[in-house]
């Protein structure tokens, strides 16, 4: 008998032990289970707030209200609040959204008219640990003090205002700053929070974080860009103004130096009786000045012409050696003075083309005037008109101080002059270059430019002879 009672204990341990087995088994699967759960929840929330973010063009408020929602919507708890600082540059950090299943009140939770705020000056901000849980049924409004803004009276408003026990804080940190603190209100004491709870927020605190610096950034952002709007706008209306000033002045200066112009001009040529040699060197300077303002008058209209529509192209039959010789006459009175050797040597028979006289007349003068302000006494100016079998080209080299390389790029650009050229010259305008480039493009020419500093510079520009051909008269019908 003893050994059959043996034989029948055995079965028996046996399905205990399985059932234990079971019951382990089952309750360890529970636990995954339960894991897995937590895990997909906290991934369905950071995937509802990326979403939120990316998706989202809305502003930072409403953002960090749609991010409250999302999980309270995806947990059981009471309260989720989000303080966020406005932006990057402040050290406000205000409650900007906030959901609760069970909260009571119906607007956002206040002190006062604003929104709850925290006290900067508290020492957990500063601190290098990231998160604390504070048992708000034994804070009273004065220990509420040293973590919120506002009076007591507030923060006694604001603590009946939330239907909890406790609230868990973290801060969002961002590239070693604090941009916001997330909140978690709950109905247990402090020491029953589940530890679940305390993962998640934390899991949640650094997607969060993020989201916010990137928010903040974009408003910021979107503000600069706003502000630079308007101030473009502001100085596309001065630029206006301005042109249409210096188009008025333009208008009103043109006829009186024409006719100083024209007067000096018949003093020269004795039209008022015999002039002495120093007469006609101080009235040939005269004239040259004048020609010059007349110049820098018509490139004033040109700027305005520009940006109104109205700069035309009117082309005649020209002969750009001799236009060459009549306007380097005007400068040889200021080369001399200047102690610079100009030289030109006049081709024959060269071809007529159809150009605006009036603004090749003034391009040439722009390079010639330049050569002879910006090179050094005792240098030469030399000035080419070569006939090429397809192109014809104008060059003025000279010998002066150059431009410098990095400032070649911009030298062709409205009001834009290089250093050196601004102290050697401080009364220059930087629109003759920009109307040089303008007139030679605009009748289908192309811009010469050499230049080295300290060496000096070549300006001109070359046309095709078949494009500005004159045409030929057709002969009379029988």
């Amino acid at each position: 008998m003893p050994k059959d009672v043996k034989v029948g204990k055995a079965p028996f341990q046996k399905r205990k032990q399985l059932e234990r087995d079971i019951e382990h088994v089952t309750q360890e699967m529970y636990k995954r289970n339960k894991e897995l759960a937590e895990t997909n929840k906290t991934l369905s929330l950071l995937r509802n707030i990326d979403a939120l973010v990316l998706e989202s063009h809305a502003s930072l408020k409403l953002v960090c209200e749609h991010i409250t929602e999302a999980i309270t919507q995806a947990t059981d708890y009471p309260f989720i609040g989000l303080f966020t600082r406005t932006s990057h540059a402040t050290d406000e950090i205000r409650l900007y959204g906030w959901s609760g299943k069970d909260y009571l009140g119906s607007d956002l939770p206040t002190t006062g008219r604003d929104p709850l705020r925290l006290r900067m000056s508290d020492e957990w901000l500063g601190a290098p640990e990231g998160n604390r849980l504070l048992a708000l049924d034994h804070l009273s409004p004065d220990e509420l003090s040293n973590h919120m803004e506002g009076s007591l009276a507030e923060h006694d408003r604001a603590l009946k205002q939330l239907p909890v026990k406790t609230i868990y804080q973290v801060k969002l940190f961002v590239r070693r700053r604090v941009v916001g603190v997330l909140v978690a209100g709950f109905y247990t004491a402090a020491n029953e929070v589940a530890e679940s709870d305390i993962l998640l927020i934390d899991r949640l605190s650094d997607s969060i974080g993020v989201a916010l610096d990137n928010k903040l950034l974009f408003e910021e952002n979107q503000r600069v860009v706003h502000q630079l709007r308007e101030s473009n706008a502001k100085l596309r209306a001065l630029d206006e103004a301005k042109d249409d000033f210096v188009s008025m002045a333009s208008h009103q200066l043109r006829t009186p130096l024409t006719s100083v112009k024209g007067y000096v001009s018949m003093v020269l040529e004795g039209d008022t009786g015999p002039i002495s040699d120093n007469q006609r060197k101080l009235l040939n300077q005269a004239f040259s000045s004048s020609q010059r303002m007349v110049y820098l008058i018509a490139d004033l209209l040109n700027v305005s012409r520009l940006r109104t529509g109205k700069f035309v192209i009117d082309p005649t039959p020209v002969n750009l050696a001799e236009i060459v010789e009549q306007e380097l006459a005007q400068l040889k009175e200021t080369a001399a003075t200047r102690s610079l050797k100009l030289i030109y040597n006049k081709p024959k028979d060269f071809p007529e083309l159809m150009l605006d006289e009036t603004k090749i007349r003034q391009l040439i003068m722009n390079f010639a005037d330049n050569a002879i302000y910006y090179t050094p006494a005792g240098k030469k100016i030399s000035v080419e008109v070569v006939d090429n079998p397809v192109t014809i080209e104008l060059r003025v080299i000279d010998q002066g101080i150059g431009v410098p390389k990095s400032e070649q790029h911009h030298l062709f650009t409205k009001f834009y002059r290089a250093g050196n050229a601004r102290k050697a010259r401080p009364d220059g305008t930087g629109l003759g270059l920009f109307m040089a480039k303008k007139v030679i493009v605009a009748q289908g020419g192309s811009l010469i430019f050499e230049s080295k500093e300290g060496e000096g510079s070549t300006f001109g520009f070359t046309f095709s002879k078949a494009k500005l051909a004159v045409p030929t008269k057709s002969a009379p019908k029988a």
